[in-house]
């Protein structure tokens, strides 16, 4: 159900624009963590809405999903044309885990974030077992759930309002001439005044 394609130099550029290192907190700033959001590398639909995600237990941390313009999201779902994402997360969070790693153990669903001391109270296998090892983001610990919603597209990006929503604009798909299109005057070979 899930559509993705490799990633474009769009893409890139996206991923340079969105991965900058940031404090969140949850509830309160005396809990605030430092870390750096995460694009998937591949691109999902039409590539034109974002989306974050996060789990439950690695929020307020989350990555960033290049999605569908025609996926529903939360209250807009049901005058979507696609897929609700909640229809979607499963597999958005196995593509996340293909790329950036499981945090669980295959075996007994421990959190390999928790130190070894800790995991090997439940579980002896080698992952658990594992003396100079530890899950660090962005790999995903997705026992819990997850949760989601609509972003913006940074500064820079050509975007048009979302006709489902009031937050998470999309990415213009047909730009004007001559404002979003920059071309170089000598490439239409333009008399170029000295």
């Amino acid at each position: 159900m899930l559509e993705t394609r490799e990633p474009d130099a769009l893409h890139e550029r996206l991923r340079k624009a969105v991965e900058k290192k940031q404090s969140s907190y949850l509830w309160i700033p005396e809990h605030s963590i430092t870390f750096t959001p995460r694009l998937l590398p591949v691109i999902c639909g039409d590539g034109r809405a974002l989306f974050t995600l996060t789990t439950n237990n690695q929020r307020p941390a989350y990555w960033i999903i290049r999605g569908c313009s025609t996926w529903g999201c939360g209250y807009d779902r049901e005058d979507s044309s696609g897929p609700d994402f909640a229809e979607l997360s499963d597999d958005l969070m196995s593509e996340l885990e293909d790329h950036f790693g499981r945090g669980r153990c295959g075996y007994s669903g421990n959190s390999l974030f928790y130190p070894r001391r800790e995991r090997i109270q439940w579980c002896q296998c080698e992952e658990c077992d594992e003396k100079r090892w530890k899950a660090r983001w962005p790999m995903v610990d997705d026992d819990g759930g997850c949760l989601w919603s609509r972003m913006d597209w940074p500064e820079g990006f050509p975007t048009v309002r979302h006709w489902l929503s009031w937050r998470g604009n999309l990415l213009d798909n047909q730009p004007r001439w001559p404002a979003d299109v920059a071309v170089p005057l000598r490439a239409l070979d333009a008399q170029v005044a000295a």
